[in-house]
């Protein structure tokens, strides 16, 4: 938002016109405080009505108006959030998509965002919480690209590799055509993807990403999908891994022998990079979205609060980032006895307001790694809860799964459980 040492720059040859410019920022930061209190009341409506065209009609006017707000203030981050928003929103309301939970999740976290910028205009440049918006903004556009992509899907017939690839310019259709009369003669016996990446047409991640897309037009198909289970997918992984070293050896063994420009060590190297190709496109595989783990983890938590009847309000944040499916299917139970041994430590008999307060999980992506953070505004003894059976017995499965704990006290502000997976 503008500073006020900017507004008394530009108003000191005014009197008082610095004064009546505060009034209006102020007018303006009162308004969209309670356009977001309406758009969490409509919210709640969308949840029991997620196809109501009317309830969604009436959010998307309401980000509208924090958007033209923001604007007039200056405030560009609450702009941008406002924005991405209202393009969630317009898509959902363009193709008729029911509002699901991560939908009403994304625009709550919209609403929290642009309220604590409101509430105090210095975030915007605190480099974590801006990092945090980016993020935010990020699992909005994925979002929409995962509801269009479903809406996109053809009639009558399941969509092709080749296709996808066009229509997302990452090769060109006579190409296309080129390796599907190859596959008729020369290489019968291989598979459309596989072939591509034999003649370097495209790249694995082009590929990968085009299998993704591909998943998602043939849904509902009875043919798409075979059951693997992960220890077979492991061995398959492991046996390709063991391939590549062997042509890995044979590569270094034939420029030994015969040089590097030698038709051996050409095609051993060839090789190679299609068994590295094969191997990420194995592993991506094992790759599911937190969706169905933040669900959980919200039956969960919600159970808790309800029998402890505690005034806590909880919420998840980064369902699309994705994680190993292991990894996913067992964080839930560690995650759900720190949210509990949070609750327990923060509202104890010393506590007997028992204020409401607010639980947040959001996950992110940084370099290789995803963090998932658990933070309340409960403050607790760092060090008690630490040395707890049950938190030393939570940090001893995050370490079994290759994941990384730690926790600090937000100085003195509440409380942050950070858990950090390595891909």
């Amino acid at each position: 938002m503008m500073e006020m040492n900017e507004i008394r720059g530009v108003d000191s040859a005014v009197p008082g016109l610095a004064e009546i410019s505060r009034s209006y920022m102020n007018d303006f930061i009162a308004e969209i405080k309670e356009i977001l209190e309406k758009i969490e009341v409509e919210l709640v409506d969308l949840e029991m009505e997620p196809d109501n065209a009317d309830h969604l009609n009436s959010i998307y006017c309401s980000f509208d108006a924090v958007r033209g707000l923001a604007g007039l203030l200056h405030d560009t981050v609450s702009g941008r959030i406002a924005e991405a928003s209202k393009e969630l929103l317009e898509t959902l309301r363009k193709y008729g998509t029911p509002a699901g939970r991560s939908v009403i999740n994304l625009l709550l976290f919209s609403v929290r965002f642009i309220r604590k910028i409101c509430e105090n205009s210095d975030d915007v440049k605190d480099t974590m919480f801006i990092g945090e918006v980016e993020q935010h903004i990020s699992n909005i556009r994925k979002l929409v690209e995962d509801i269009i992509l479903e809406i996109r899907q053809p009639e009558g017939r399941r969509a092709r590799i080749g296709e996808i690839l066009v229509a997302e310019g990452a090769i060109k259709h006579s190409d296309v055509e080129d390796i599907l009369r190859k596959q008729s003669g020369v290489f019968s016996r291989m598979k459309f993807g596989e072939i591509v990446l034999k003649e370097k047409k495209v790249d694995v991640s082009d590929i990968i990403k085009a299998i993704r897309m591909q998943k998602i037009r043939n849904a509902g198909a009875s043919d798409q999908y075979v059951k693997i289970p992960l220890e077979r997918l492991d061995q398959i992984i492991g046996i390709v891994g063991n391939i590549g070293s062997i042509f890995d050896s044979i590569r270094d063994e034939a420029v030994l022998r015969f040089g590097s420009n030698d038709a051996l060590t050409i095609d051993a190297s060839k090789a190679f990079n299609m068994v590295q190709d094969v191997r990420s496109i194995l592993k991506e595989l094992r790759m599911v979205t937190l969706q169905q783990t933040f669900q959980k983890l919200t039956r969960l938590a919600c159970t808790i609060i309800e029998e402890h009847h505690l005034e806590v309000r909880f919420s998840t944040m980064g369902e699309n980032i994705e994680v190993d499916k292991e990894i996913a299917d067992k964080i839930v139970s560690p995650l759900g006895e720190l949210i509990k041994l949070l609750l327990e430590k923060a509202y104890t008999e010393q506590d007997e307001t028992r204020r409401i307060g607010s639980i947040e999980v959001v996950a992110y992506e940084e370099g290789n790694a995803v963090h998932i953070g658990i933070t309340g505004d409960q403050v607790v003894d760092i060090e008690g809860f630490k040395s707890d059976p049950r938190f030393i017995e939570v940090a001893s499965e995050l370490s079994m799964l290759q994941c990384r704990l730690a926790m600090d006290d937000m100085d003195g502000e509440g409380t942050r459980i950070s858990i950090i997976i390595q891909r």
